[in-house]
């Protein structure tokens, strides 16, 4: 490999790094209400116009939300437009992937077993048939039974 190449790549990683940790650094100032970090928090403050604090008084507060929501709004925006997804949005994504693989998993497994009973031998449809035809045999012979025994009592009582 020749010097200019290592050279080349070596100063390319630099520069990703940093902008990795300028990402790293943007991303807990946000998660930290646009604190923790002077150097954003005095750039966002100027170029907002919002050289107060948002304690000093209401309006002054009110403006530093108003500015805060727009600037999340914008940076959202942004990332959008650049394809890239908050990590707070994948993760309820993917939760949400998790649940539903889980739901379809049982019901997969409850279709296969409903399958299984369906193609087994003498199957339950049958056997229903069966206890219910039974039961009808069963209450018509004891009903002839009682029919016979009630016409035997009603002769005998004449």
């Amino acid at each position: 490999m020749d010097r200019q190449f290592l050279e080349f790549w070596g100063n390319y990683l630099l520069a990703a790094a940093k902008g990795q940790k300028q990402l790293e650094d943007m991303n807990q100032w946000l998660n930290q209400g646009f604190s923790g970090y002077e150097e954003l928090t005095a750039m966002f403050k100027k170029f907002y116009g919002l050289e107060r604090s948002p304690e000093e008084n209401s309006d002054s507060a009110k403006a530093w939300e108003n500015a805060a929501a727009g600037f999340r709004n914008s940076f959202d925006a942004y990332l959008d437009l650049m394809g890239v997804v908050p990590q707070d949005k994948y993760q309820a994504l993917e939760q949400k992937y998790a649940a539903l693989q889980k739901q379809v998993a049982d019901q997969e497994e409850t279709i296969k077993i409903l399958r299984s009973l369906l193609t087994e031998e003498g199957t339950y449809q049958g056997e229903t048939v069966k206890v219910l035809q039974n039961l009808v045999n069963t209450q018509t012979d004891a009903f002839e039974t009682l029919m016979k025994n009630m016409t035997a009592v009603a002769k005998d009582e004449k």
